[in-house]
């Protein structure tokens, strides 16, 4: 399939996001997971190109830039990150834009702070396989085993030692997860870690998001389909919930077909 050409564009604060696309239905935004770079959602924005949506839409792929504050506070963590995303909407937004987020992993909660932040211009939200916004408490062994993925910065090594996430195997999954990991520094990593697994108060709250939200479920063995429909899309007002099977934690990677396929559905029903 060719390849959708991303410009590569920043901020006047130095935040890095790339662009596609000039259509006049929105703006569609999309926040990465942890160790997760922006271009991982390259292979969803080829078969968003494909089906059609791109000559609509304006599409803003955000990536994620280390912030000064400590990993212990990591409810603040996550509004700097949230507010890394909001930055670039209002840098890249028209007039009375109206945006649609997709967030993924560590990004679904970072795109619903930013939703909360954007209020009444959001038109959707969109959280694939996400992290629940109150946290992901881990039992020490399994906090070890992250904190230890966190230290690995060969991109290769820790792209490769993620595929235990995955369902779909394949090598173009492996390829694909490589591609998508950048070099970050230690303390990137550590700190992007501790802000999904210590999560955010608003998180156990009902969501103050009433735009129309999709929840994208997989096969995932760690953020489970029960646990996402119940701690995930049962605290927004108006949720639904879609499924794309033969994937884990990775559809974008795994099943990109399948998950713009989805985004292109939702868009739709949402006008």
């Amino acid at each position: 399939m060719t390849r959708t050409a991303l410009e590569q564009r920043f901020t006047p604060s130095g935040i890095q996001y790339f662009r596609v696309g000039d259509g006049d239905a929105g703006m569609m935004v999309f926040v990465h997971g942890w160790r997760d770079s922006a271009v991982g959602w390259q292979w969803t924005i080829d078969e968003l190109a494909r089906l059609g949506v791109i000559t609509d839409w304006r599409v803003v792929l955000v990536q994620r830039k280390e912030v000064s504050r400590r990993d212990a506070e990591h409810a603040g963590l996550l509004d700097d990150f949230a507010s890394q995303v909001v930055e670039v909407v209002r840098h890249v937004a028209r007039p009375q834009e109206q945006v649609v987020l997709v967030g993924q992993s560590m990004g679904g909660p970072v795109a619903e702070l930013a939703a909360t932040q954007l209020a009444d211009a959001v038109k959707g939200l969109v959280l694939v396989t996400p992290a629940p916004l109150a946290g992901t408490p881990l039992p020490a062994d399994m906090l070890e085993d992250f904190e230890a993925g966190a230290r690995e910065l060969d991109r290769v090594t820790a792209a490769l030692s993620r595929m235990r996430l995955a369902r779909n195997t394949s090598d173009t999954t492996a390829l694909h997860l490589v591609i998508a990991t950048p070099a970050e520094s230690e303390r990137s990593t550590l700190q992007s870690l501790a802000s999904w697994i210590g999560g955010h108060p608003q998180g156990r709250r009902p969501s103050p998001v009433t735009a129309p939200t999709l929840v994208v479920v997989t096969d995932d063995t760690f953020f489970s389909e029960e646990m996402l429909r119940t701690d995930v899309a049962g605290r927004f007002a108006d949720a639904s919930v879609a499924k794309v099977g033969d994937a884990g934690h990775f559809p974008y990677l795994e099943r990109p077909e399948e998950l713009a396929r989805d985004i292109a559905e939702f868009l739709a029903k949402i006008g």
